[in-house]
């Protein structure tokens, strides 16, 4: 990576985007993955995927509130409003699994998780850790019709994202939805103070229907 991808590239008479001499950053990346996946009866199934991986690039922007940058460079400053990027290489942990129970043939449902994870080989700190839980659940009142709810939890965001949708499709081209959005953050820090919110916090919601319908002629 260079640094005029991320912003003014250095001259005699400016400093770059990255911090010292080097304008330009890379790393040796190497690492395992592994993936394991059952079906124990029709009910239920299961698979898992992880790997580890050495070398993964940090580029320095920091990840929330939560997670300030860990680069050396922003450590080591004492004014921590204008440092200069300082990428660096990192250890990187991914895991995806997903969880689904389908007791008849009309329901679904399943869980998600996901985790990533990255901590910065040159200092030792953790530049992030997001963790993603997703609920999701299928009904199929009719060959038709249909309902589906959906809930998301970020742990890095504290986002909590819910959907609940009422499907009507008779033929292809014709449709008619009826739905419902929430968005809200649990614990979360305001976008305008910086500060811990604690509890529940409502950043909207969304009320919607969507309808299409396929008009057929024919010319003779």
């Amino acid at each position: 990576m260079i640094e005029e991808e991320f912003g003014p590239k250095r001259s005699a008479t400016r400093a770059g985007t990255f911090f010292g001499e080097d304008s330009e950053r890379s790393a040796h990346q190497h690492g395992f993955n592994g993936f394991i996946e059952a079906r124990p009866s029709k009910k239920y199934s299961m698979f898992i995927f992880g790997s580890y991986l050495w070398g993964a690039l940090d580029y320095d922007f920091g990840a929330g509130p939560r997670f300030p940058r860990v680069s050396p460079a922003f450590l080591a400053a004492k004014d921590k409003d204008n440092v200069p990027l300082d990428p660096g290489p990192g250890n990187s942990l991914f895991i995806e699994s997903n969880f689904t129970y389908k007791p008849m043939n009309a329901l679904r449902t399943s869980l998600d998780y996901t985790k990533s994870r990255l901590v910065r080989r040159d200092t030792g700190r953790l530049a992030f850790d997001d963790n993603i839980f997703s609920l999701r659940s299928t009904y199929q009142f009719t060959r038709f019709t249909f309902a589906r709810a959906r809930m998301d939890y970020s742990t890095l965001s504290s986002g909590v994202r819910g959907q609940f949708l009422l499907g009507w499709t008779p033929n292809p081209g014709t449709s008619l939805y009826v739905g419902y959005n929430d968005d809200l953050n649990r614990n979360g820090f305001s976008p305008f103070t910086g500060q811990l919110e604690p509890g529940f916090r409502r950043n909207g919601r969304t009320f919607f229907i969507k309808m299409s319908y396929l008009f057929r002629r024919s010319f003779d």
